[in-house]
């Protein structure tokens, strides 16, 4: 797909917008076109936060953890963040998601700039994955594959698809369907994009709502000579589930090999009714 006119907002700002109603206070609709099961896809929910917490600091998102208290309906959803504190360096904000009057998300962000020199090391090694031209879409046609996935362009690249064998990690090429570069907003939507890694762990669908998502952002964004066409690299892994709870580490890689974001959440694993 080719990106909207110059004129025309994109498909994720546009749902993503936040509209004043208050000194930072927003209110929102959520499109059922994000929905997964019976409430909004949680990157979603992340991308909202994201964008309040920047606009209440006025400086660059670092790190979101985010609480899912309930998932919310198709109804408005109110939006409040509140600056705890505004230092030299750093500002922490919290953020509080609602609906109907009952809280739904609640959140707490760091947000900071780089500066342009510092201490600095790099151990990380892009993971192996299969070139983007030979990574198969993932097939939004398929029973139980979620609304909010058709928002995406999504290539198969890394572990199994579900079904296919058992397997500790998933991953693939992610990119939105008409294409946008990757800020604050996009990065936490796609650190809870891709298949959970529950469904390689098991071979099977499941449902897997999220308990606690934390989002580090750690290079500044949009990334250094990435265009809007080009599709980010996504891994996803999972180590230990008892009970049905379950952990999975994301992380979110430029195409020339840098780590942009790195994600852990707490979910639950459970089967679907039938």
């Amino acid at each position: 797909m080719t990106s909207p006119p110059p004129s025309v907002l994109h498909h994720f700002d546009a749902d993503t917008a936040l509209s004043a109603v208050g000194d930072d206070r927003w209110r929102v609709d959520v499109p059922e076109h994000w929905f997964v099961g019976r409430g909004p896809n949680g990157g979603f929910l992340a991308a909202l936060a994201a964008r309040a917490a920047e606009a209440a600091a006025q400086r660059p998102l670092r790190s979101l953890s985010l609480h899912f208290l309930a998932a919310p309906g198709a109804a408005p959803l109110d939006i409040a963040a509140t600056v705890e504190r505004a230092g030299r360096v750093t500002s922490v904000v919290s953020i509080r998601l609602e609906q109907d009057g009952r809280p739904q998300v609640l959140g707490l962000a760091t947000l900071s700039g780089l500066p342009e020199s510092g201490i600095a090391w790099d151990a990380t090694e892009m993971p192996t994955a299969r070139p983007l031209a030979e990574a198969p879409p993932v097939p939004f046609d398929d029973a139980g594959v979620p609304a909010f996935m058709r928002n995406y362009d999504m290539r198969w690249a890394l572990g199994s698809l579900p079904g296919a064998g058992r397997a500790v990690e998933t991953g693939g090429w992610l990119r939105t369907a008409y294409p946008r570069r990757v800020d604050a907003p996009l990065a936490a939507a796609m650190a809870d994009a891709w298949v959970p890694a529950a469904f390689a762990a098991t071979g099977r669908f499941v449902a897997a709502p999220t308990l606690d998502l934390t989002i580090h952002l750690r290079r500044p964004l949009p990334p250094a000579g990435m265009e809007p066409e080009h599709h980010v690299l996504v891994r996803f892994a999972t180590r230990l589930s008892v009970a049905g709870i379950w952990e999975e580490d994301g992380e979110i890689w430029t195409p020339a090999g840098e780590l942009i974001a790195q994600s852990r959440q707490l979910a639950l694993a459970r089967d679907r009714p039938t």
